[in-house]
């Protein structure tokens, strides 16, 4: 049965039910969620969503077959019915993703019971797959607050909290360096920059080390003027929590298609980073077919590039992602690659044309034997899967000899410069070099 006291309310919904677990739908769940959330306006109420992730289940049903996967689903279910509160709201999402809606006592125990639920999910799967292969489980928790506005919000923060455990396992992720800001300002200059079309955008070329005709730049977003002060990692940070990434994603992809429109003689080719909230959409990819369709010979000048733990927490939603970007013509970059245990285990799964190496992997080449020897073993693994590599954040230039030598694509520095006739760029110091 689905996880709810009121059985009445079971029966008039039940073709909302999903006919294999007998868990509510998502619209279902979202709908029963706004309501608590405009109940909270008058009750203080302590609530909680639990984003539940079966992260390689794809790669369970592809050992085991689709029917013994079903039965494993099905078997997940009871394990969920029988161990969770009887007032826990649970609902199947689509690509084996279950949310459960903790409220009061639960609300407060959120971790111990989430934690628990893991181990026992692990324990129903071990018997029914095969020895070499282990069910893993993530989990993304997220507290309603006052800034709390949708459901959508909600499962917005799950989804980013989820992505939490690989960034913990990541000294030099993004997240490392985030200040303390007053949360609300920096959502008004997220709402201000959509509002009033005053997110600046910047230009960060990317050099090819081989001959290249093309001039390729890497677009950067940053906080409106009259918020200059904010670090462009926190106003993202935070316009993800709040599900506002996909509508800078699109503001920043209109801004690149006028210009591509406007400079058509020109040779360039533009990288832009996409959120998390476009990778999970629904209506992210019909928006883009739409506006490419009115611009033609666009897309084989555009790169959309995903960080590699968004590839991971996302991982269910990327068959689509992949084939409609393959259908429009538009390329797969990953960014930070290299930053989690086993870069390599999902590429397969993707139709990438190249990856960013992460920062750890360039650190000390000039230095160190053995790290230039991971980077070269590294470069050669992604060349073997036909992918090209962007080395970045290279500010040295007795570091170029060492990433050409490992056959490194492209290198990127931290400069910034419009698009233009010629790439102006230089080092922070010269020295002459002896290629042997």
């Amino acid at each position: 049965m689905a996880i709810n006291s009121d059985k009445n309310l079971q029966l008039i919904h039940q073709a909302q039910q999903d006919a294999l677990t007998g868990f509510f739908d998502e619209s279902f769940f979202t709908e029963k969620l706004e309501q608590v959330l405009q109940a909270k306006k008058f009750e203080p109420i302590a609530v909680t969503l639990a984003l539940l992730q079966l992260e390689n289940f794809y790669e369970i049903r592809t050992w085991v077959g689709k029917s013994e996967a079903n039965l494993l689903l099905r078997d997940i279910a009871r394990v969920l019915n029988n161990a969770l509160p009887p007032n826990v709201l649970v609902c199947r999402c689509p690509h084996y993703e279950f949310a459960l809606l903790l409220s009061d006592e639960c609300s407060l125990n959120a971790v111990k019971i989430t934690e628990r639920l893991k181990i026992a999910l692990r324990q129903v799967a071990s018997s029914a797959i095969p020895p070499q292969l282990e069910l893993k489980c993530g989990v993304g928790l997220a507290t309603v607050d006052d800034l709390t506005q949708s459901a959508d919000v909600l499962l917005a923060r799950a989804r980013h909290n989820l992505s939490q455990f690989y960034y913990l396992q990541d000294v030099n992720s993004p997240n490392q360096f985030l200040i303390s800001v007053d949360k609300e300002t920096v959502l008004d200059a997220v709402k201000t920059g959509l509002k009033a079309d005053s997110f600046r955008l910047f230009f960060q070329p990317i050099v090819s080390l081989q001959e290249d005709q093309h001039k390729h730049y890497e677009i950067r977003c940053s906080p409106p003027l009259s918020y200059a002060g904010i670090p462009a990692t926190t106003m993202f940070e935070f316009a993800v929590l709040n599900g506002f990434g996909e509508r800078i994603d699109r503001w920043v992809i209109q801004q690149a298609v006028h210009l591509l429109q406007s400079h058509q003689q020109e040779v360039s080719h533009f990288t832009i980073n996409l959120s998390q909230n476009s990778l999970v959409s629904a209506e992210f990819m019909s928006w883009l077919t739409a506006l490419l369709g009115a611009n033609p010979l666009i897309q084989e000048k555009l790169v959309f590039q995903v960080s590699e733990i968004d590839v991971l927490t996302s991982q269910h939603h990327m068959t689509h992602f992949c084939d409609q970007l393959d259908l429009l013509g538009i390329k797969l970059g990953i960014n930070h690659f290299g930053c989690t245990p086993d870069p390599f285990r999902y590429l397969p799964l993707l139709t990438a044309k190249q990856v960013k190496l992460d920062v750890s992997l360039l650190e000390r080449i000039n230095e160190s034997a053995s790290k230039r020897r991971l980077l070269t073993d590294t470069v050669t693994k992604v060349h073997n899967h036909e992918l090209n590599v962007v080395a970045g954040m290279i500010e040295q230039m007795i570091s170029i000899p060492e990433l050409w030598r490992a056959k490194v694509n492209f290198v990127q520095g931290n400069c910034f410069q419009a698009p233009a006739e010629k790439i102006d760029f230089h080092f922070n110091s010269n020295i002459s070099l002896t290629m042997h």
